[in-house]
């Protein structure tokens, strides 16, 4: 069987850089799936992810699923996808939503929160604080025009601390315009760009370069493609 050569892009990031880690992703929709088969292009070959949803036809636009894939479950949608590109990898997979008291003692390694309630959000963010397992965390924020990327390490509690004040409660969000929901383009650049930087920060040691986390980034499209380190 031939297998997938990523000598394309090694003096950047190698699967080597990742043998013995897993990418977490909770919520495999439209951002979190993207990230999974972006990183899976990269090189990474262990999943683990977290969704209790079933793949809808409005999915199929900003999530990497076909409509073939319509009413399965999206774990199992998502491994699919992945195995097509790279049979060797492996994905953990939970049909469930992630509960902090029955899920914090699997994360390990790098983890993106990609779940679309705040409070969920609050929960996981604050509970993984302090855990020894987890090298990296990112979350997002995606909208119809911009989207922002925050990243942590699990000790840089002040930085965490600051994200979570910055969350409000789910009744104080304005509801977005009609038809104005999540788009296509922004969605795949901004889990381009957390990959990206996901593979930076591990691969940063073998290529002797130093990376410094953003703590957060925000991407507009309102005219051209902007990027801003906050």
């Amino acid at each position: 069987m031939t297998s997938v050569s990523f000598l394309r892009h090694n003096s950047f990031f190698s699967p080597e850089d990742v043998a013995a880690k897993t990418l977490n992703i909770i919520g495999v929709g439209a951002t979190g799936s993207w990230v999974g088969l972006l990183a899976a292009k990269m090189g990474w070959h262990q999943f683990r992810v977290w969704d209790l949803d079933l793949v809808e036809s409005h999915n199929c636009p900003n999530q990497i699923y076909d409509l073939n894939q319509v009413g399965k479950k999206k774990v199992d949608a998502f491994e699919e996808k992945l195995l097509q590109f790279n049979p060797q990898i492996t994905v953990e997979k939970y049909p469930v939503f992630f509960e902090s008291q029955l899920h914090m003692d699997l994360l390990t390694d790098a983890v993106f929160v990609a779940v679309d309630s705040i409070s969920a959000r609050k929960d996981i963010v604050s509970n993984i604080k302090e855990n020894l397992e987890v090298d990296i965390v990112f979350e997002t924020a995606v909208g119809f025009a911009s989207s922002s990327v925050t990243s942590f390490t699990p000790f840089d509690i002040n930085h965490i601390d600051s994200y979570l004040a910055t969350l409000k409660n789910e009744d104080e969000y304005e509801e977005s315009a009609c038809n104005a929901r999540i788009i296509t383009t922004l969605t795949s650049i901004t889990a381009s760009y957390l990959t990206h930087q996901l593979c930076d920060y591990y691969s940063s040691k073998r290529r002797k370069t130093s990376f410094i986390l953003p703590k957060k980034n925000l991407l507009s499209l309102d005219s051209l493609l902007n990027v801003y380190n906050l």
